[in-house]
């Protein structure tokens, strides 16, 4: 164990400038963005904003809803007001489907009630407001769908969408500014690739990937520096920072960001600062 005898901390031996971001300690979204959280058993799941369906114009199946219709079915049903206020309003990733051929069609009830074996996010505080059914949607940390949605979205910058599952009337020939559909049921609504309404995406902003090679490389090489570095071994053993939390290195600094999604900038110095530029030259990476 790396310590200082010196208690005076303007004299501190292992004194470190850094960059540090906390945490929000509201749970509050991060605009345009996502709040990544962990379970009690450490797994990430992710928090964020999305449109679900919307209204007043026809989606790209040629149905049209009308916003006021939905508003009452949703907000009228006692199993759907349940369900949200106890965190149990589920959807699952893509609607679900025969998973075999010649497996038939889905039962009816199958279709109505959402499987919690295959929940991939919760809805929550949904609202209806400027032609738009919008919600907060929360990942599910445990299932096989639930992670593997969390994953697409923090490691590979994927956006979701979203296509809601209802229960319903066609209405031939309606007027061409009227709804040619009526809802009597609202069920959920499940991730999709490719969605019916137009705009029925989450508030994330896609993001440009690096090549998973390179990302290796950084995190691997931040964590070679911080290792062979006294002052970052000391920094890292009493801030308490894990290796899997040092993320990578940048412009002679390494990158952290822990389980609270705190983040922190800290700068290296003398020789190893040194060593990690000669290494990233030789690789060309700027």
């Amino acid at each position: 164990m790396l310590y200082n005898k010196s208690t005076s901390s303007a004299a501190h031996k292992y004194d470190t400038a850094c960059f540090v971001q906390e945490a929000p300690v509201s749970s509050e979204l991060q605009p345009g963005g996502y709040t990544v959280k962990t379970s009690v058993e450490g797994k990430p799941y992710c928090i964020f904003p999305a449109t679900l369906q919307t209204y007043g114009c026809f989606n790209r199946m040629r149905r049209r809803y009308d916003m006021a219709n939905v508003q009452q079915v949703v907000n009228s049903d006692e199993r759907i007001q349940r369900l949200e206020a106890q965190n149990k309003w589920r959807g699952e990733w893509n609607h679900p489907n025969p998973e075999f051929k010649g497996q038939g069609d889905m039962t009816f009830i199958r279709m109505q009630i959402p499987d919690p074996r295959k929940t991939s996010h919760f809805i929550s505080k949904h609202q209806f407001i400027d032609n738009k059914l919008r919600a907060t949607i929360t990942t599910h940390p445990e299932t096989y769908d639930g992670r593997c949605v969390a994953s697409e979205i923090i490691d590979l910058g994927s956006v979701p969408s979203f296509s809601v599952r209802v229960l319903g009337n066609m209405i031939p020939n309606a007027g061409p500014n009227q709804a040619n559909m009526r809802v009597t049921k609202f069920i959920t609504a499940d991730m999709v690739d490719f969605p019916s309404h137009y705009d029925a995406d989450a508030d994330i902003q896609a993001r440009v990937m690096e090549s998973y090679a390179d990302v290796k490389f950084l995190k691997d090489l931040a964590q070679y520096c911080a290792e062979q570095d006294e002052t970052m071994q000391v920094v890292c053993e009493s801030f308490e920072i894990t290796p899997d939390e040092i993320l990578g290195i940048r412009d002679g600094s390494i990158y952290v960001e822990q389980c609270d999604s705190s983040k922190l900038v800290i700068p290296l110095r003398g020789s190893i600062r040194s060593e990690a530029a000669s290494i990233l030259m030789s690789r060309g990476i700027k």
